[in-house]
């Protein structure tokens, strides 16, 4: 059952609050050992009726939730006293779950003042919160109110967390916690390199790695730069995910939900990177056979004769069985002028979306208005596709954070004067860019730039030393704006 996973995860964090024990320059007070493991729970209570929704279907057994995995003893009387008078008006700007706080100050403490168990337990802790939340939830109904709360909880604890200097890890065993939609009893079909044909062209082909935890790619997802929004969606989505699964494990009724989507926003903005973790965290939850991830344009599903179009996509569609397929500039399938197959190509992948429904997705990709139209020109995609994620610009100072993890990358500093430059300069194209700006390739760009004028100058140099190589420099980086 879910609800044993979860007890487990739980007695962990409560083991944890037991043996943390006193010593001298350790961030506890000296009573810790009495009142952490009642904080945790008071902290869990908190979080819990926070997420809470009202018109929840099934609160008997939210209440009997609380019951056997907190160990505590709370009516719904009183738990509804208790969200009015700790939850409603909780501020989570300036709210951090004092259970975390302490957790953090022992990941960041040194190693021989830390209770130990060689892992993050912070990290564990937040995992422990939202899965708590999920099985919470999954008695009540799917409800975005409670998912947007979920995640807006969780983003805070994150966001609490990212700010220390933390091992980012879990303790061994978690990932045998992973929730699956599917039977996993059954065992896959898998097709052996040497058996499978190569993909067609103008398609490639990202693999799942079975070596990622849940925990990982969530991780992973979480330290993109910017993006936030996408990350808001793409939590509650997830979640939710996980809420129908484990109502279905507890024979409770699901109503249908459409994981496909529409990645909508300008180029560079990550949604390529974005769709291949989500293709993986997928197949950790069960929701896809595989998890690879098949990227194709028009070029990879489009030929020019009768009957051609709709075997190339059946190929195409093939190759992302038990995966998702991932179409980059969708709308140039419907927007051509005067006789051409986009539109067939569309009728064959909408068709396999039907008859497939159980093990591919399909993310389609472009600018935003174009994707609109797009989904708009046919009552078949309109029904399938009903979750649009808007990937914004970059900010200036992400477009700096972009450059600088090129840089460590590639072994290259910037002296002051370089960076200074470097600095207003993206603030200053983030600021005049154009309509379709490039964000991401953009920087990539300049960055490719700057490694060939800084070539150009250091070849000529009398003396050539791993400084002079590795050092980017004003003349490097200028650009004519």
């Amino acid at each position: 059952m879910i609800t044993k996973n979860i007890k487990r995860m739980i007695d962990y964090c409560f083991s944890y609050a037991d043996n943390v024990q006193y010593k001298e320059g350790s961030p506890y007070p000296r009573d810790a050992r009495i009142t952490l493991k009642n904080q945790l729970k008071d902290d869990m209570l908190v979080f819990l009726g926070y997420v809470f929704d009202e018109t929840s279907s099934d609160m008997a057994n939210q209440i009997k939730f609380l019951n056997e995995n907190l160990e505590i003893v709370i009516t719904e009387y009183n738990f509804k006293r208790f969200i009015n008078d700790r939850c409603r008006n909780l501020d989570l700007a300036t709210y951090v779950p004092r259970s975390l706080q302490y957790f953090v100050n022992d990941d960041t403490a040194p190693s021989e003042q830390r209770t130990g168990y060689g892992m993050s337990i912070s990290k564990y802790l937040i995992g422990t919160f939202n899965d708590v939340g999920c099985n919470f939830i999954a008695y009540g109904g799917i409800s975005d109110k409670e998912a947007d709360r979920l995640s807006d909880y969780i983003n805070m604890m994150n966001n609490y967390a990212n700010g220390f200097d933390i091992y980012n890890y879990a303790p061994s065993g978690s990932r045998s916690g992973r929730i699956s939609l599917r039977d996993e009893s059954a065992t896959p079909t898998t097709v052996s390199v040497e058996e499978k044909e190569a993909p067609p062209a103008n398609v490639k082909v990202s693999k799942a790695s079975n070596e990622e935890s849940l925990e990982e790619l969530l991780n992973e997802l979480d330290s993109l730069i910017g993006l936030e929004s996408v990350k808001k969606n793409l939590t509650n989505l997830i979640n939710l995910v996980k809420i129908r699964g484990m109502r279905e494990k507890l024979g409770l009724k699901t109503p249908s939900m459409s994981l496909h989507l529409v990645f909508s926003g300008n180029p560079g903005t990550g949604k390529t990177t974005v769709a291949r973790l989500l293709a993986k965290i997928y197949h950790q939850l069960g929701v896809v056979s595989k998890g690879q991830m098949v990227e194709v344009d028009r070029a990879g599903l489009v030929e020019g004769y009768v009957g051609q179009t709709a075997q190339k996509t059946a190929k195409v569609c093939d190759e992302a069985m038990g995966g998702v397929l991932f179409i980059d500039e969708a709308y140039t399938l419907t927007n051509a002028e005067g006789e051409d197959f986009g539109q067939e190509a569309v009728d064959t992948i909408l068709k396999r979306m039907e008859d497939n429904r159980k093990d591919l997705i399909v993310i389609v990709a472009g600018y935003t208005e174009e994707m609109k139209k797009f989904i708009e020109s046919n009552p078949g995609l309109k029904s399938r596709f009903n979750k649009f994620i808007e990937f914004p610009d970059y900010a200036g100072d992400e477009l700096i954070q972009i450059f600088n993890l090129m840089c460590d990358s590639q072994d290259y500093v910037m002296n002051k004067e370089a960076r200074e430059y470097i600095d207003q300069y993206l603030r200053h194209i983030a600021e005049k860019h154009e309509k379709h700006f490039a964000n991401a390739r953009e920087v990539r760009n300049y960055f490719e730039r700057c490694v060939e004028r800084q070539a150009t100058r250091v070849v000529s140099e009398p003396n050539i030393d791993a400084n002079s190589l590795t050092t980017l420099k004003l003349p490097d980086v200028k650009e004519d704006i």
